[in-house]
């Protein structure tokens, strides 16, 4: 090996001690800057390819960063509070209706609005839903595994439910449809096995029946939403969601889209603060809500890039592409779950957010080198896609979603063992990929479905 290859893999390997450790409580975003700012002092990592490196990231960090600051004005105003009391009340006391409501608001809210922010956002008041429902400390790990992992698997149907949906995107070029034709068949099998798997494993613990009435207690006799902000909030999110497939005709970047959609959202909520009679919701500067902004995972995935890049520089990426191009050669269903489980593996350990990015760059030198069809190709991007939005349920390290429900809940007392989680997310992980590789394969074999790189 030479000084380069050896300089960027022990760059890696500090910096995935980092993350996995946190000595000290250092953050995922200071644990990438260390390794980031390693990469260019070493030289793995030139100053033009950092360069690069932004503009491969800017429209992911930006939308990301719209999307959770959407998120958090929802929340702000009590639109997440409210859609979870609609759905207390939708369930009727049954607890088995209150599980598959509960998974299939936070599906949607991921759908929507991200697997990172339906996690943080959902987990907190679905851990006080059942803690005012007097439901139990077995029967709640039902609920919040639901919040947590069902929230990851729904990540997939549109560009922005997953910002590694939009690097993908944004390296191939292919459109916000593009993805939505491919993923959202996938997303519904996998969600829908999803829903059952958790169901069964926590069947026996799930009561039964809970006592109605103690549902009313949660609003506390007042709306958590004004109903002129519930309006405003429903019709900015049916607009958002036309000005992305408007976008994608146009080739306009998605951050410009949903960022426009938040600062809309942020001025209506604004303005309503300064009339008393049209806000309900806890009142909240926006200072307030700007701190709520999760800003080291974006400066997470902009240095986890620069780590990468190096790897890249290493040779890496010449090992996954030889990998990806073998298993992609594996006769019928195989050739798309083979590499699926290959980036599940990758994704699952070092985390999804540098498997992406290796990903990425090992199918373009497939590509590039060994003249893939229209069909492998498809196949690999998409294989790259369901591997790193599922393959990370198998270890809690592997999906950033999962590592901030897992904090959110052990801020608020709950404390789930690695043993229990992988009882649950291991067999999920895998479940979950077939299904979702399965579908993709149909769609790639039968369909006849193609991206046409």
């Amino acid at each position: 090996m030479d000084y380069l290859s050896v300089a960027a893999l022990g760059v890696f390997a500090v910096t995935l001690f980092l993350m996995i450790k946190r000595p000290h409580g250092l953050k995922l975003g200071y644990a990438a800057g260390i390794g980031a700012a390693a990469s260019l002092l070493l030289g793995t990592v030139s100053v033009g390819e950092a360069a690069q490196a932004f503009v491969d990231i800017w429209d992911a960090a930006l939308a990301f960063i719209g999307i959770v600051s959407f998120s958090v004005v929802l929340d702000a105003m009590g639109f997440f509070k409210w859609a979870a009391l609609q759905v207390v009340k939708l369930s009727g006391g049954s607890g088995v209706r209150l599980y598959f409501y509960v998974s299939l608001l936070t599906a949607a809210v991921s759908i929507l609005f991200a697997n990172d922010s339906a996690v943080l956002i959902l987990t907190p008041i679905v851990l006080e839903i059942i803690s005012q429902l007097k439901i139990d400390a077995s029967g709640r790990l039902a609920y919040l595994f639901s919040a947590g992992l069902i929230a990851d698997t729904a990540a997939m149907p549109l560009i922005t439910s997953n910002p590694i949906n939009i690097v993908s995107a944004d390296f191939f070029k292919y459109s916000f449809i593009d993805h939505l034709m491919f993923m959202a068949p996938v997303a519904a099998a996998t969600i829908a096995s999803s829903l059952l798997l958790v169901y069964v494993f926590f069947r026996k613990k799930i009561p039964k029946t809970y006592d109605a009435e103690l549902a009313s207690v949660l609003s506390n006799g007042t709306q958590p939403i004004a109903p002129a902000l519930l309006k405003v909030s429903i019709a900015t999110l049916i607009a958002i969601d036309f000005g992305y497939v408007l976008a994608s005709w146009s080739r306009v970047p998605v951050s410009i889209v949903i960022c426009s959609g938040a600062l809309f959202l942020l001025a209506v909520y604004w303005l309503s603060l300064r009339g008393a009679a049209s806000f309900s919701g806890e009142r909240k500067g926006l200072m307030a809500l700007a701190k709520e902004i999760n800003w080291d995972i974006v400066l997470f995935m902009l240095s986890i890039f620069l780590v990468v890049q190096g790897l890249r520089n290493a040779g890496v990426t010449e090992l996954l592409a030889s990998t990806l191009m073998a298993t992609s050669a594996f006769p019928s269903v195989l050739g798309v779950l083979a590499p699926s489980l290959v980036v599940t593996v990758g994704a699952s350990f070092m985390n999804n957010w540098p498997m992406t990015i290796l990903g990425l760059m090992a199918i373009r030198q497939a590509a590039g080198t060994a003249g893939l069809s229209e069909q492998a190709l498809t196949g690999l991007v998409f294989s790259n896609i369901i591997g790193n939005n599922l393959g990370p349920h198998f270890f809690p390290l592997g999906s950033l979603a999962i590592l901030m429900w897992l904090e959110t809940m052990k801020r608020k007392g709950v404390k789930i063992s690695l043993k229990d989680y992988l009882k649950v997310g291991s067999i999920l992980s895998i479940v979950e990929v077939a299904v979702a590789s399965l579908i993709l394969w149909i769609e790639l074999s039968f369909l006849g479905f193609r991206l046409g790189l």
